[in-house]
């Protein structure tokens, strides 16, 4: 509600006739209007909800912050398992953009938390305990793939539930995937969040951007 009544503030201010400018500013004032009314109203619309999976739901935490909660049932001949995540996404953090997972997995009574994650960071987390055994391979550990960039106003994110492995001896060890292998590449990876989002004008301040390379 706060969002809103500072929205339309924002469009009774650019169409008040008392400003001195208002006729010569007015196709500026257009075009300020409707950019304010292009602006998200909460955090979980900057995040496009219905591009979520259907298995998840978003949900503000004022006042900044929001989260997201999945509970994803994988039926598979090398995964069948019922898989939680709630990510805590603070896009507005001082120490810059930052994100926080908690993983449960149901057959196992793993819960595992991943906390800490800000803006420059790229890496798989593997989750102890869990991994899917792959003839001819081996056992494939589950991760937590989370790869986050640049800061509120322009905030890239990709989140979700992947598989990898290392093959080959030591001194020439490859990283292999669940996108690389066949049959497991069906169901994973798995993601919740893959885009660029916006929160600066939540945040009201912005900090410097980060910029690494995705591999």
């Amino acid at each position: 509600q706060q969002q809103q009544q500072q929205q339309q503030s924002l469009v009774d201010s650019l169409h008040d006739p008392s400003d001195a400018a208002f006729s010569s500013a007015h196709g500026d004032n257009n075009e300020k209007i409707n950019e304010a009314l292009s602006m998200p109203l909460s955090q979980c619309e900057a995040l496009h909800p219905e591009k979520l999976p259907e298995e998840c739901t978003c949900a503000d935490q004022p006042p900044h912050e929001l989260v997201i909660e999945c509970l994803k049932t994988f039926n598979s001949m090398y995964f069948n398992d019922t898989i939680g995540l709630k990510i805590d996404v603070d896009p507005c953090n001082i120490d810059g953009s930052s994100i926080s997972i908690d993983f449960t997995e149901k057959n196992h009574g793993i819960d595992h938390k991943i906390t800490g994650i800000h803006a420059g960071e790229q890496s798989n987390y593997p989750i102890p305990g869990l991994s899917i055994y792959i003839p001819a391979i081996g056992h494939v550990g589950v991760d937590v793939t989370v790869f986050i960039a640049g800061n509120p106003d322009m905030l890239k994110l990709k989140v979700g539930i992947n598989a990898c492995i290392g093959v080959g001896p030591d001194q020439h060890k490859r990283t292999l995937c669940a996108s690389q292998i066949p049959g497991l590449n069906a169901i994973l990876p798995w993601w919740v969040l893959e885009g660029s989002y916006t929160f600066g004008h939540m945040c009201n301040s912005t900090s410097p951007s980060t910029i690494v390379a995705i591999e």
